[in-house]
């Protein structure tokens, strides 16, 4: 493409000569003079005081104006002599250079039309192509899905697609929280470089950040199976977030996991909770969560795993009566972050506040007054599974002495503290025995009994059967 300056300013010119072929190799500058220009050349850049009235752009052409007066004259100037835009000193040299990219992109366009017959579209797509249809593809595609933060941006997304100058043929299908772009592919390279430009101008006009996927194919799939693939990738920006420009050339397969919490992982958030170990909980949040990497597990097991964990969390509310409208509007709050968020990113971080701000109001609860029977029993919830957590280890959080803390429980609850933290721990085997495969050792272990034999004494003493009875019966 070939360029003429007609600039007042003889360093400038020779500034900016350089800055152009530096940035491409197909591009010739030339220096000339406002009353003998150059009309061969596809872009003009003139300084606006060299203009007069008889000045007149080759039809052919475009230019652009560069003025040092910021003033609705100059602007008007401009306009009525059909510029494409005018920068006004100082301005920043990517700005000229994204605008002359736009007009390379044209120019490139416009030539591949010249040198081939003009002839109707005979591959048009529509909705039906991609939804419900089976209709082959029959030349090279790139594929580009492109979801705003915002999805009230969806629409003025849209509006900038189809103003945008890329150089192929396209076709756009605005979803609900997304764009999808079908274009002929010719040239991969320039298909990059285009969305490349039109991300940077993107963020020139709007807050909300972009994440575009890009996919080619070359097969002979359908365009539904293509808008399935496409779909997928959408599902990743829950790993990915926003601010992404990606070429993903594989299809996109997610791993299997189990999303439930076992039982000696269901033990360690018991203990990570009762102990208030907050760093100990965003580290276990983190590695579980922030550091997966390919192939990644399916987001909803992702999200059933987090609702698990919510389940603990809800179960230390209820063992420390901690009910305040306040505290459930938050865990609600949560819940429906972890439905709903796109990025996971962004529910580890409220999961988290919620938990430290739970953690401080509970601590607040527990120093209140209340009854003996439930400060214990609350504690026998927290620590049944610690076979070396003991009546003496429970008077020390409570500060008081073990005697009278025995006796005082003996005497309120009607029963004695043994009694009670041997129920406990036979009814959590029980659940263990009912709804998972552990073996017998595994369940005795996460109960807090010491050694598996000894456990199935206990055990068959308190329900008349043994654990493996239990069990199959």
């Amino acid at each position: 493409m070939n360029i003429v300056l007609l600039l007042k300013d003889p360093l400038e010119a020779q500034g900016l000569k350089w800055l152009l072929t530096s940035q491409w190799t197909d591009v010739q500058v030339e220096i000339a003079d406002v009353h003998n220009p150059t009309t061969d050349a596809y872009l003009y850049i003139i300084d606006m005081t060299l203009l007069d009235a008889d000045f007149e752009v080759p039809p052919h052409a475009v230019w652009l104006g560069i003025s040092s007066e910021r003033t609705f004259q100059t602007v008007y100037k401009a306009l009525s002599l059909k510029a494409e835009d005018v920068l006004f000193r100082p301005f920043q040299p990517d700005r000229l250079i994204r605008q002359i990219q736009q007009i390379r992109f044209r120019w490139r366009n416009e030539l591949a039309q010249r040198n081939r017959p003009v002839q109707q579209r005979t591959d048009v797509i529509t909705y039906e192509h991609l939804l419900i249809g089976e209709t082959e593809v029959q030349t090279p595609v790139l594929l580009s899905l492109i979801a705003p933060s915002h999805i009230e941006e969806v629409d003025h997304l849209v509006r900038e697609l189809e103003m945008y100058d890329f150089p192929t043929t396209y076709d756009i299908f605005p979803f609900s929280d997304f764009v999808l772009v079908i274009h002929r592919l010719i040239d991969l390279n320039t298909l990059q470089e285009a969305y490349t430009i039109f991300y940077s101008q993107w963020k020139l006009q709007s807050d909300a950040l972009l994440t575009i996927y890009l996919h080619t194919d070359e097969s002979r799939t359908t365009y539904r199976s293509l808008y399935k693939r496409m779909r997928r990738l959408h599902e990743r920006i829950f790993y990915d977030g926003y601010d992404v420009l990606s070429l993903e050339q594989e299809e996109l397969h997610w791993r299997e996991m189990d999303p439930f919490l076992s039982p000696l992982e269901q033990r360690k958030w018991v203990e990570m909770l009762e102990k208030r170990q907050m760093i100990a909980i965003r580290e276990w949040m983190e590695q579980d969560f922030l550091t997966v990497e390919a192939p990644f597990p399916d987001p909803e097991m992702v999200r059933v795993r987090l609702t698990s964990i919510l389940a603990q969390v809800r179960r230390y509310m209820t063992a420390h009566s901690v009910k305040s409208q306040t505290v459930e509007q938050a865990y609600r709050a949560v819940f429906e972050t972890v439905i709903r968020e796109p990025v996971m990113y962004q529910i580890i971080q409220s999961f988290l506040t919620f938990i430290a701000d739970l953690l401080q109001t509970s601590e607040g609860v527990l120093r209140r007054e209340g009854s003996l029977v439930d400060k214990v029993q609350e504690r026998m919830q927290a620590n049944y599974w610690d076979a070396t957590w003991s009546l003496a280890a429970c008077a020390e959080e409570l500060s008081i002495h073990k005697s009278t803390l025995s006796r005082k429980y003996a005497s309120e609850a009607g029963k004695s503290f043994s009694d009670s933290l041997l129920e406990i721990r036979i009814d959590e085997a029980k659940r263990l025995l009912k709804e998972t495969d552990l073996a017998i050792a595994d369940v005795s272990q996460s109960t807090g009994f010491t050694h598996a034999t000894y456990f199935s004494k206990r055990f068959k003493e308190e329900t008349g059967r043994t654990p493996y009875q239990f069990r199959v019966g």
